[in-house]
């Protein structure tokens, strides 16, 4: 290839998706082939093999590096029959093993991506209370929106509910999240959902609270809706569990964002709307 048609290719914005071998890492596959090609990008599938770490269970287990690096490669490899087999161009997608610490590396690599797709791998029960290691810190640190998502969690497709949900909080820094929910729900041809969760208070003083957080809303997205007229964006205003509203919240839309602050350890809130929603969670800075 010419020098010329490297600087194309390297010029194209890339989709990043971590895979590990699991059903979840598959799901992130599709899900993250599906938000290339919307925005006409290109695909970046990635195995990181960790060395360091040994195997669950009863012993510490030495593994023959080389062992680890092949089943990365057949994950890789897996990962890149899905893609072949739902019709993406060839020459838009990547596969590559990589050796380091799999948030870590995926999180540097999101300084080179438009999007970081990660699978969250639990099996439902006890599991869901935890969100793996991997999402957390490549949703932590990452430069670039991050998607988990979950068969655990989300069993059937998601992307055919037509709204798009940012939550927000009191705080005034939601901009980059609320741009990102706009942004989905043109893609998609949905309707943006600014949701707050108003701390479930007792009798009139939560209603009170609840009409002052959507008068203050609906204020505060004058802006937005200015920006983008050809976006529906609404409020709701919940009163209750944070967690619990942002849940249920996540059985009627196809992607709920939340905002994460730099470098910070992600809340329990968060953690506990990843382990349970039923629907793809987006994080961004």
């Amino acid at each position: 290839m010419s020098d010329d048609g490297v600087n194309r290719v390297a010029e194209r914005s890339r989709v990043l998706v971590g895979v590990d071998g699991s059903k979840d890492g598959l799901r992130a596959v599709r899900y993250a082939m599906r938000a290339a090609e919307s925005v006409d990008a290109d695909l970046w599938v990635v195995n990181v093999v960790d060395q360091l770490s040994p195997m669950s269970g009863a012993w510490d287990v030495v593994i023959d590096p080389d062992i680890l690096r092949h089943a990365g490669e057949s994950a890789v490899a897996e990962a890149l029959d899905v893609v072949e087999k739902e019709g993406f161009p060839a020459g838009h997608v990547t596969g590559e093993v990589l050796v380091g610490r799999p948030g870590d590396v995926l999180a540097e690599l999101g300084g080179k991506a438009r999007l970081l797709v990660v699978g969250r791998r639990s099996y439902g029960g006890l599991e869901r209370m935890f969100v793996g290691s991997t999402s957390l810190t490549a949703a932590m640190h990452a430069d670039c929106p991050v998607i988990v998502i979950s068969a655990a969690s989300t069993p059937e497709e998601t992307g055919d509910r037509g709204v798009v949900a940012v939550a927000v909080s009191t705080r005034p820094d939601h901009e980059s999240a609320l741009e990102w929910g706009v942004r989905e729900a043109a893609l998609r041809g949905a309707r943006l959902r600014v949701v707050h969760v108003v701390a479930e208070t007792v009798g009139v003083e939560g209603a009170a609270f609840v009409a002052a957080a959507t008068s203050g809303l609906e204020k505060n997205l004058e802006p937005l809706r200015r920006r983008h007229p050809e976006t529906s964006i609404e409020v709701d205003v919940l009163l209750g569990n944070p967690v619990d509203a942002l849940v249920e919240e996540s059985r009627a839309v196809d992607l709920l964002i939340l905002g994460v602050h730099r470098h910070a350890v992600l809340g329990g809130s968060i953690r506990g709307v990843i382990a349970h929603a039923h629907c793809p969670v987006g994080l961004i800075r």
